[in-house]
């Protein structure tokens, strides 16, 4: 983690803390840091969010596995917007539209994964 998103992440978790925050024992499966019980109740990670807190090795495992299905859904979608970009600028080629159609197989699959 560079500097400057190390600098980012403390600025969200003080940012949390001034919302009424309170920081747990517990810490995020994904990046080992503190999570934080917002005032509605709900337990965030201040990198990825809202996290469920895990009780076991299997829910650990169900909960990465989740978030990586989620960050790369993320990825292929950034991808996928610079593709339409191509597309929106008539500037795409055979191997591009490859490309597109792969990504969007890849999409599916992932959300099809992600809903079981």
């Amino acid at each position: 983690m560079s500097k400057e998103e190390k600098n980012e992440v403390v600025k969200k978790m003080s940012d949390l803390m001034r919302s009424g925050a309170v920081m747990l024992e517990h810490t995020c499966p994904l990046c080992g840091l503190p999570l934080f019980r917002i005032k509605s109740g709900e337990v965030v990670c201040p990198v990825h969010g809202p996290v469920k807190i895990v009780k076991s090795e299997e829910e650990a495992v169900e909960a990465v596995s989740s978030a990586v299905l989620r960050e790369l859904e993320k990825a292929i979608a950034r991808k996928l917007h610079s593709y339409v970009e191509l597309l929106a600028k008539e500037d795409i080629n055979s191997s591009e539209m490859k490309d597109l159609i792969y990504l969007l197989d890849i999409l599916e699959r992932v959300r099809r994964i992600r809903k079981t």
